[in-house]
């Protein structure tokens, strides 16, 4: 039985493409085969990424495979930077709902416009907020501002933050989770591993 949504994935990019060949080749991705949105949005290999098919002009990237801002945001940076060099206008989000972390980033041609991430601290906040943001009451700390510094209320906007990414999304480009069935019942993306398999001859 196919579900009326989607899960909201732990981290996702969003590619303004209708090229889903460019964005598997500048992603790098070995062993492509056809894959369900709904595989697509469940595989746990860690270096493997699901690519949809576009939706509304644009083209969702997700699997563990992309950059946790927690684990390096030197990498994140150079990781979109590099994609959007190659594929113009690129979207990054990800979120921890259990320890409130949350990052999202726009990024055009190269060019980081606005990213912010919060992991237990401020790792990133590079540009001025957008008008997006700000409509929906979203809070960015500055560089000196860890969990430490945070009174009650800020610890309830830390949550906020993250559960307004989704419809920050929605007002950039999609929202994952509010893509109907009859979108991810009817199309198929690709999935694929991020480095190449090692051959026979590698193994032995």
């Amino acid at each position: 039985m196919i579900p009326d949504s989607l899960n909201l994935p732990e981290q996702w990019l969003a590619i303004r493409s209708g090229n889903v060949a460019a964005v598997q080749e500048t992603l790098g991705l070995s062993n492509p085969r056809r894959c369900s949105w709904l595989d697509g949005f469940s595989i746990e290999g860690v270096e493997q990424l699901f690519i949809s098919p576009p939706v509304n002009g644009w083209i969702l990237v997700v699997g563990p495979a992309l950059p946790a801002p927690e684990e390096d945001i030197d990498f994140c940076f150079h990781f979109l930077s590099h994609i959007s060099q190659r594929l113009g206008h690129v979207q990054f989000f990800s979120l921890n709902r259990v320890l409130s972390h949350h990052c999202w980033v726009r990024a055009h041609t190269g060019r980081i416009e606005r990213a912010y991430a919060w992991c237990g601290e401020t790792l990133w906040n590079q540009g001025a907020m957008t008008p997006e943001e700000k409509d929906l009451g979203i809070t960015c700390h500055p560089y000196d501002r860890s969990i430490e510094d945070l009174d009650f209320e800020e610890m309830g906007r830390l949550t906020a933050n993250t559960e307004n990414i989704s419809r920050l999304a929605a007002r950039w480009s999609l929202n994952p989770a509010a893509l109907k069935s009859e979108v991810f019942s009817k199309s198929a993306g690709i999935t694929g591993d991020l480095f190449p398999a090692p051959s026979e001859s590698e193994t032995e």
